[in-house]
Parts: C-alpha cells; sequence; structure tokens
C-alpha cells in the first residue's frame, strides 16, 4: 500500500502570527482569490496566470494547495486577524535537504501595513520548529520594491543576483536571492 507524504504529515497547520492568521485554502476562498489576483501588480510581479480565471483561482485554492501539501511544501491563505479578509497567499513550495523555496503574493488592499511580513516570519518559525528547514529562501525581481521591503522586514538578508534565473511572461528576469538560517542572529525566534 502506498502512502502519501501528505498522510504521514498530517494535517495541513494553522499559523498565528502577531496580525494575521496563516490557514489551508479553503473552496469557498476561490472568489477572493480570483478578485485579488485581477490586480496587476500580482500579475506583474509572481507566475499567476494572466488572465487570471475563476477557474484559476477554484484550482488553486483546491488543487494546486493540496499538491503542495502532499509533495511537501504548504500553500495558505493569509488573512487579516481583525478584520477575517483574504490579506494574500503564502507558501513554501517544497523542502529539500533543509532547504525551503517561499513565496507569496498580498491583495491590493492588504499591502503596506506589514501584514505579509508577519505572515512571512510567522510561516518562517513555523518551517525551522516544524518543516524541516535549516534555510529559508526567496527570490525577487529588485524592482519589485514592496517584496523587497517584505523580505527584509521579515529579517532575510539579501546574498546576491541571480541573472536571468526567473522565466516570466515571455522574458528572462533577474532575481535577487535572501535568505534566513535558523541559526542567524534572531533567526530561530522568527
Amino acid at each position: 500500500m502506498l502512502v502519501s507524504v501528505a498522510t504521514l504529515r498530517g494535517s495541513q497547520p494553522t499559523l498565528t502570527g502577531t496580525r494575521v492568521l496563516l490557514r489551508p485554502w479553503d473552496p469557498a476562498d476561490a472568489d477572493a482569490v480570483f478578485a485579488a489576483c485581477q490586480d496587476v501588480e500580482i500579475q506583474r510581479w509572481t507566475t499567476v496566470p494572466s488572465p487570471y480565471s475563476l477557474a484559476d483561482a477554484v484550482g488553486y485554492v483546491t488543487t494546486v494547495a493540496s499538491e503542495a501539501w502532499e509533495h511537501g511544501g504548504v500553500l495558505l491563505a493569509v488573512i487579516e486577524a481583525a478584520t477575517g479578509q483574504l490579506a494574500g497567499s503564502m507558501g513554501a513550495h517544497h523542502v529539500i535537504d533543509g532547504v525551503a523555496q517561499v513565496g507569496y503574493w498580498t491583495a491590493p488592499a492588504a499591502r503596506g501595513r506589514g501584514l505579509t511580513s508577519d505572515a512571512l516570519r510567522t510561516l518562517t518559525r513555523w518551517l525551522f520548529h516544524e518543516g524541516g528547514a535549516a534555510r529559508v529562501e526567496l527570490v525577487v525581481e529588485p524592482a519589485n520594491v514592496g517584496s523587497v521591503r517584505v523580505a527584509e522586514a521579515a529579517g532575510f538578508i539579501r546574498e546576491g543576483l541571480l541573472r536571468q534565473r526567473l522565466a516570466l511572461r515571455f522574458r528572462r528576469a533577474d532575481v535577487a536571492i535572501y535568505s534566513v538560517l535558523a541559526n542567524d542572529p534572531g533567526g530561530s525566534d522568527l
């Protein structure tokens, strides 16, 4: 009998940050994801499909999220604790050899308020303590100032530039790589 990684790992976590709650996606979230992903900035800086359809949103909150968990990653809805509103998405695509690669997007109404940095610190803490990570890293285009601010506010350190590392909408993009280590000053406290 084959047992999936998700079965061995149990249920997806719900994580509590200072101002956010990270919880598993629910099919009822599809309309909010669809609305958020109409944003030109999300489509500009991420790999979400463009144009973004309701079917894309349904697939994201059902199939994509569950497949991430089944393959050793985690994909969670970021909910603003004070309002219960969707603030964005946060996930680790996988953890291989103790290295987690994370990604995120933020709904337009939630930008500039520290919610995504709180979510990134919360997920990183979980990855260090429960997810088997010794290193958490992310890549971001240097011109994506909002995402750079999120990474730095969450304690990530820029390590360098990866030339033409990202394929995005029929172009190759340079990305800055950021990381935090469990043994960095403050890393284990995230």
